[in-house]
């Protein structure tokens, strides 16, 4: 996962922990059975609609365009679809100036791909109805991830959804032009941390390397992302850097962002993107939260870890959210004061479990001076 909290619905599986949408228990299937059937699937489909959680992050754009790319290169309508704008930082890539907002009620597909969504509460009520979507396929790879649809494609191994597009692409001998690979490098850079984090694995590399082989230029990637910032997004990094505050012993960075700090700065919600990275970058600090007052009320949590010691998707999953190892986040109810201390406790609760010391039986234990043979 890759960017913070800009809704209440994202791509790090959070979900608020006040009432939820309920879904019918699917029967976790072997990836590679459901892989298999999305390709017979997608094989016959002629018109498909692609779709990603609410305000889509690198990992769900990248994968939607890449994905749509490799579908109209088979000479399939693809469309995607985001109620929400896309980010600023990912409008140039292909396709995604294509982007459509609202779907006719009698339009209907042969299915409908969600991708980079841990559980069907992130969409919201965007989802278009059974008899518009068709089919509905997931493709997801988070790991607090809640399957769902009629093709659920989840593998937590997945370092991005560009690796399960990826591996469909090869299924189905599809050739990856340059359009398609731009993309679904930057899904895998997204989610990886430029292949820093920890779910950095040997097939993201390898993916990577493939992407490079059908054309992308990872150094004009890294230019293309980078980011210009708006005076109002400067005047609300000082004002955000002000708040920090260090806890559990100076493990955990805490900043915090409110509704009138962006006000004030004359800067907007999307100008949070990546502030959380401020907190985890303090000399020290193992894991780095952002709070964020909600619009809709509530307070959403973003939490980013450098030690693979502390698994922050398992912690967010504690307060009603998840995501991967590195990257988690959560909405949860009330005040920031009272938000920043239920976190600041799970995360002293998960630091205690990491320092436990580990105890061995006799039986598992040798004599210093034993030699193995």
């Amino acid at each position: 996962m890759s960017d913070d909290a800009q809704s209440d619905g994202r791509g790090d599986g959070q979900r608020s922990d006040g009432e939820r949408r309920t879904t019918e228990p699917v029967e976790t299937v072997p990836v590679a059975k459901m892989l298999t059937r999305a390709c017979e699937i997608l094989r016959d489909a002629k018109r498909i609609l692609l779709t990603s959680h609410r305000r889509p992050d690198g990992d769900g754009t990248g994968s939607m365009a890449g994905l749509a790319s490799l579908l109209r290169a088979q000479g399939k309508e693809a469309v995607i679809y985001s109620v929400d704008p896309i980010a600023r930082r990912y409008k140039w890539l292909p396709l995604v100036a294509g982007t459509v907002h609202t779907i006719q009620f009698d339009e209907v597909f042969d299915c409908t791909i969600v991708v980079d969504c841990a559980d069907v509460s992130l969409l919201g009520d965007t989802l278009p109805p059974p008899e518009v979507c068709g089919v509905l396929i997931t493709l997801d790879h988070h790991a607090s991830g809640h399957p769902f649809g009629d093709v659920p494609v989840w593998d937590p191994t997945a370092a991005a959804v560009g690796v399960l597009v990826h591996r469909i692409a090869m299924h189905e001998g599809w050739p990856i032009t340059a359009e398609a690979a731009v993309p679904l490098y930057v899904s895998l850079i997204s989610d990886t941390g430029g292949f820093r984090h920890a779910n950095t694995n040997a097939e993201a590399l390898h993916v990577g390397s493939e992407l490079i082989r059908a054309g992308v230029v990872p150094s004009t990637i890294a230019s293309s992302l980078e980011e210009r910032p708006s005076p109002g997004k400067l005047r609300l990094l000082g004002s955000v850097l002000s708040t920090l505050e260090l806890h559990c012993a100076g493990r955990a960075g805490v900043l915090s962002v409110t509704t009138d700090m962006v006000e004030g700065a004359r800067a907007s919600w999307e100008d949070i993107e990546g502030m959380v990275n401020w907190a985890r970058n303090v000399e020290g600090v193992q894991v780095g939260v952002l709070l964020t007052t909600a619009k809709g009320g509530g307070v959403r949590v973003s939490m980013r870890s450098r030690s693979d010691k502390i698994d922050v998707g398992r912690v967010c999953m504690q307060l009603g959210g998840g995501g991967h190892p590195g990257a988690g986040g959560c909405h949860m109810n009330g005040d920031l004061p009272t938000t920043k201390e239920k976190v600041v406790r799970a995360l002293e609760q998960a630091f205690n479990r990491q320092s436990q010391p580990v105890i061995r039986t006799a039986s598992q234990t040798k004599p210093p001076d034993t030699v193995s043979s």
